[in-house]
């Protein structure tokens, strides 16, 4: 085995002990088959539910798209934030103060936002006084693929199988089986797949 082999493994090592240590101060059993690449930020003491098979990616090493930062999933007191089997995270920011579903064989990609809150209040006052805020469960259905830099706000429930484009800013509900882009995110057109067979 050559020596950068060696180190590579020796990482990987590192960085999965060092978030099974963090589900144990949690309290939480580590996912099965979960593999993690670089610094991961749990935070929060609401619930956190991963399933099994995820990966979660937070060093441009391991992912050269550009990861900006360390994976970030927080989950506030009153919070749930469950994740799916089989799911790719790579550098995302997730906070949850109420409730985040992502289902099975999602990808997160590098540099995403899921904010099911609006973190303060629109009007000053509100601002000033801590008060005002606005939260609404989020819904990733199975199989989407959320691409670079995409943002997904509060209440929105993004239908099975579908994409976003990357850059997008998702204010708004988005159906299964369709590439939807843009700010904010409107629907481009279907997708069919391409493994579908005809019932004529």
């Amino acid at each position: 085995m050559s020596v950068f082999k060696l180190l590579d493994r020796s990482e990987r090592l590192f960085w999965n002990a060092l978030a099974a240590l963090q589900f144990a101060v949690r309290r939480r059993k580590t996912p099965r088959g979960l593999s993690v690449l670089g610094p991961v930020g749990l935070g929060g003491a609401g619930v956190l539910e991963i399933g099994d098979s995820v990966t979660i990616v937070s060093k441009s090493r391991f992912n050269r798209a550009g990861i900006n930062h360390p994976t970030q999933l927080v989950v506030g007191a009153s919070g749930k934030l469950s994740i799916g089997d089989n799911v790719g995270i790579s550098g995302a920011s997730i906070f949850c103060v109420e409730n985040i579903a992502i289902g099975n064989n999602v990808l997160v990609g590098v540099n995403c936002n899921i904010f099911d809150t609006d973190f303060h209040a629109v009007d000053y006052l509100d601002r000033r006084h801590g008060r005002g805020t606005l939260s609404a469960p989020i819904v990733i259905e199975d199989d989407v693929w959320l691409c670079a830099n995409v943002t997904v706000l509060k209440g929105v429930t993004i239908g099975a199988r579908s994409v976003i484009a990357a850059g997008s800013v998702v204010t708004s509900d988005i159906p299964p089986d369709c590439l939807a882009g843009g700010v904010p995110c409107k629907v481009i057109r279907s997708l069919v797949p391409a493994h579908a067979t005809s019932i004529e």
